[in-house]
């Protein structure tokens, strides 16, 4: 299992073109309490279309121990997650909530596309 974390920043385009031709996964995360990580979201989805076309792909709201901080609600990327065919998780790494449960989710599709 490698694991890119490119931050969400434009600079690692590359990377993210490269690395995503040979995934068999990809978790798209974003803040929960920066509408703007959600939106860029779509960008990086396109780059993904673009290079690992079909690939299974998981959305994931961090940071759900700020929950009372939240710009972006729980139903729009839940939506957002269903228009664009990918499984959806919020998570808090600090509470070690929905960790292995998107890893697991990303697992099972990945070894479901590949007839396992």
């Amino acid at each position: 299992l490698q694991l890119w974390d490119t931050s969400g920043q434009g600079r690692f385009c590359t990377i993210i073109r490269s690395y995503s031709r040979g995934a068999q996964g990809i978790l798209l995360v974003y803040d929960i309490t920066n509408k703007w990580s959600f939106d860029g979201i779509n960008r990086w989805l396109k780059e993904v279309e673009e290079h690992a076309p079909g690939v299974p792909k998981v959305l994931v709201g961090n940071r759900l121990h700020l929950a009372f901080k939240r710009q972006v609600g729980e139903r729009d990327a839940e939506a957002y997650a269903a228009k664009n065919r990918m499984a959806f998780f919020e998570v808090s790494p600090l509470c070690d909530f929905n960790i292995r449960e998107s890893f697991s989710e990303l697992s099972r599709m990945a070894l479901h596309r590949n007839g396992m």
